[in-house]
This record gives structure tokens, C-alpha cells and sequence, in this order.
């Protein structure tokens, strides 16, 4: 029997134990490891697309049919419409009557100068002046203080003021010793004029004289012309010059 080198024993046995190996490896389906991705790679998540809400419907207001200009009653004078301004009561403040009236047939100069007193808040007329619907009432009071209005003759009350009249402290002291002494009003005063001079209309009335002889100077027109009557504030005596 031949026997064999130890060294040819050793290799084979080193050859049969890494051919195990291999086996064993080839058998045993090792995990090969996953790849790294690169930074580059990185797949770009894709937006997804931004729905834009549609527009709300808006409802449409039906039109609503005008109103015929013949449906609508035009206000009364006096009742709060009219184109001056003021309130149907007096108090508010404007011109004119609201009628369109500027001539009235006839001024009662009564309801004109009582408008003016009570817009003043009491006294005596000492001044008035106009011509048709509006007159200027100036009233002294008391204190010989003065208030002006206008007044439309044909509405019967107040269209602009009351307002204040400034006056020194010796203008105040005359005022008041003429209405004081004074015994013919101014309406009464206009129809005398007015009588002393037949056909005429009235244009302006002031109140001069001194506290014991009070005197009225009115002017008064006719037939485009004018003319000057004096009525005595006590008599009531009339004169036309």
C-alpha cells in the first residue's frame, strides 16, 4: 500500500472545504444589498392641479317699474312742499310762497305785521316795506331791540328769520319811547295812506317822530309814480305831499 503525503491531505482537505462553502453560499440566496440613490435621482413629486372654484351665480333683482309722473298728487302750498323751504308751521326760513304768486290782488297788512310780532316774540312794528307777496316787517321790542322777518302775504306766515338788528344804546331808548307813545299801528297807518292818496298801493312804512309825538312816513305808489304821506302816530291824521 502506498501512502499518501501529509501535505496532499492538507491541500485537499482546504480545497474540499471552500468548495462547501461555496456551496453553502450558493445555496443559501444571501441578500444582496440594496443600491443608494443619488440626490439627483430623487423623483420630483408632480403638483396636482388647483381647481378653481366657479363663480357664484348671482341672482338678478327684477326692475322695478317707475311710477308715471301723473301718479304723484304735487304738494298744496303750505303743507310742508313748497319751493321756500320752510315748514308748513312758519318756523322754517326761505322765499317765496311755493304758488308761484307774486302779485296778490290785495295784501292784508293785519295778518302781515301780526306774523312779524309773533316771529319776534312780542313788540310793535315800526318799519315796512315791500311790494307784492314778501314784506320785510321790522318789530321794536320792549327794549327797543330790533327783530326783522319777510312775510308772504299770501301764505300769511313767516318765509325767512327772524333775525336781529344790531342798534347802539341810544337808538334802543328812541325805539322804544316811539312804540311807547305810539296809538296808530302800522297796519292802520298803511290804510290811511293809502286812503289819502285814492288808487295807490303801498311800498314802504317807518316810524319816526319822538316818544310824545310818534309819526308815520309811508310811500306809496301810483301810476309809476310815487308819493310821500305822513300819518300822525297818535291822530292817525294823514297828509299826501
Amino acid at each position: 500500500m502506498t501512502r499518501r503525503h501529509p501535505s496532499t491531505a492538507l491541500t485537499a482537505a482546504i480545497t474540499v472545504g471552500v468548495g462547501a462553502a461555496l456551496f453553502l453560499t450558493a445555496c443559501s440566496g444571501g441578500d444582496t444589498p440594496a443600491p443608494t440613490r443619488s440626490a439627483t435621482a430623487t423623483a420630483t413629486t408632480t403638483p396636482k392641479p388647483t381647481r378653481t372654484p366657479s363663480p357664484t351665480p348671482t341672482a338678478t333683482t327684477p326692475a322695478v317699474p317707475s311710477t308715471p309722473a301723473s301718479a304723484t298728487a304735487a304738494p298744496a302750498p303750505g303743507d310742508g312742499g313748497d319751493s321756500d323751504g320752510g315748514d308748513a308751521d312758519g318756523s322754517g326760513q326761505g322765499t317765496g310762497n311755493g304758488g308761484g304768486v307774486t302779485n296778490p290782488v290785495s295784501v292784508d297788512f293785519g295778518t302781515v305785521t301780526q306774523q312779524g310780532i309773533a316771529a319776534a316774540g312780542g313788540g310793535k312794528v315800526v318799519s315796512l316795506a315791500g311790494s307784492g307777496d314778501l314784506w320785510t316787517v321790522v318789530v321794536a321790542g320792549p327794549d327797543g331791540s330790533l327783530t326783522q322777518s319777510v312775510v308772504s302775504a299770501t301764505l300769511g306766515r313767516v318765509t325767512s328769520g327772524p333775525f336781529p338788528k344790531d342798534s347802539d344804546a341810544a337808538t334802543k331808548t328812541a325805539n322804544a319811547a316811539r312804540a311807547a307813545g305810539l296809538r296808530v299801528d302800522a297796519n292802520a297807518a298803511a290804510a290811511k295812506a293809502t286812503a289819502a292818496v285814492p288808487g295807490s298801493s303801498l311800498r314802504g312804512l317807518q316810524l319816526g317822530g319822538s316818544g310824545s309825538a310818534p309819526v308815520w312816513t309811508a310811500t306809496v305808489a301810483t301810476g309809476g309814480a310815487t308819493r310821500t304821506v305822513t300819518v300822525d302816530g297818535v291822530t292817525g291824521a294823514a297828509r299826501a305831499s
